[in-house]
């Protein structure tokens, strides 16, 4: 009789203590649940954010030379690389800054010092665009450059604007 009454309260004992973790187990699952639905949630919304800086990314780079199949077809056909044109473009244009003069494929005159190129982008096989200061005034150039067979390099100032000082 006392070793069924020791059965009865070990037993007991552990039917108390699956409940108990049984009712623990069950919490800890609902917690986990509404944190893996937060996650979720933030995850789709990161997710939609990537999209739409994919998306922007896309249509930023549209009109750029790495991303225009025409334009690098035929920067191929003439035997070079983009990566050798850009750099060829790049120099061209920058090394005409001087320290003492104007860059003098800048198509305005420096108010303030001389004008010099500070950034330069190449929509295109035949197009870029520049950035330009006298470090007072600020402006845009748009080119036309014609890369040759023979690898001359020629430009063609299309049109330029200075911004006003304010």
């Amino acid at each position: 009789m006392k070793n069924s009454k020791i059965f009865i309260y070990l037993f007991g004992l552990a039917v108390l203590y699956i409940l108990f973790q049984h009712r623990n187990a069950s919490k800890k699952i609902d917690l986990d649940s509404q944190r893996i639905s937060k996650l979720e949630k933030k995850l789709e919304k990161a997710k939609k954010v990537a999209d739409s800086l994919d998306n922007e990314t896309l249509e930023l780079s549209y009109f750029t030379l790495r991303h225009d199949e025409y334009a690098s077809e035929y920067i191929e056909d003439l035997g070079i690389t983009v990566p050798q044109i850009e750099g060829l473009v790049l120099d061209a244009l920058i090394e005409n800054n001087s320290v003492d003069n104007d860059n003098p494929l800048v198509p305005v005159a420096g108010m303030s010092g001389p004008t010099r190129i500070d950034r330069v982008k190449l929509i295109n096989h035949k197009w870029a665009i520049a950035d330009f200061t006298d470090s007072e005034y600020w402006g845009q150039v748009l080119y036309k450059y014609d890369f040759s067979k023979d690898r001359t390099l020629s430009f063609e100032t299309i049109a330029s604007h200075i911004y006003p000082k304010h």
